[in-house]
């Protein structure tokens, strides 16, 4: 059996109805927002602002330098942060009006309020935000609502939807 990375939680459970991973390396938040302002999807200052806000009020640590990319009228920007927790990246595109966002932590819980702060500093009229927990589940677990294979974690246990 393989050893159980030194941050990972063991959640053994006999019912498969929970979903419960056997072993937690923490999770996987996708927010996606809708309806922002385009010159403010353009602006690399206010990306980074926020980034650095989510790393900040999460205590997580960044690892090196940041890397950012700014594509250039109408098109938007690129960062990505290294974290010793896993990683943060953004994507946004301002011909749509959307900036996309994927943090992944080794922590269980990661909660930003990514609702009010990106319809205040993106003016978003919708933020939706998904949270994937990752690990290892049991091979027990039932086989309908299943994604990939017959192994995989039932959809609806392992993709919550956030109110965060």
């Amino acid at each position: 059996m393989p050893a159980t990375p030194l941050n990972a939680t063991t959640n053994k459970t006999s019912d498969s109805s929970t979903a419960a991973p056997s072993i937690s390396v923490g999770g996987q938040w996708i927010v996606d927002a809708s309806g922002c302002d385009p010159k403010t999807l353009q602006s690399l200052a206010t990306i980074q602002s926020i980034c650095q806000d989510v790393i900040a009020s999460l205590g997580l640590k960044v690892v090196g330098e940041p890397q950012s990319h700014i594509f250039g009228p109408p098109h938007g920007v690129t960062a990505l942060y290294l974290l010793s927790e896993s990683h943060l990246a953004v994507h946004t595109y301002p011909e749509h009006g959307v900036a996309t966002f994927n943090l992944v932590c080794c922590r269980e819980t990661a909660v930003w309020d990514w609702q009010t702060q990106l319809q205040r500093r993106l003016t978003a009229s919708n933020v939706r935000v998904r949270h994937l927990r990752r690990g290892a589940w049991e091979n027990d677990v039932a086989v309908n609502n299943v994604c990939c294979n017959e192994l995989s974690t039932p959809i609806s246990e392992a993709i919550i939807e956030a109110d965060e």
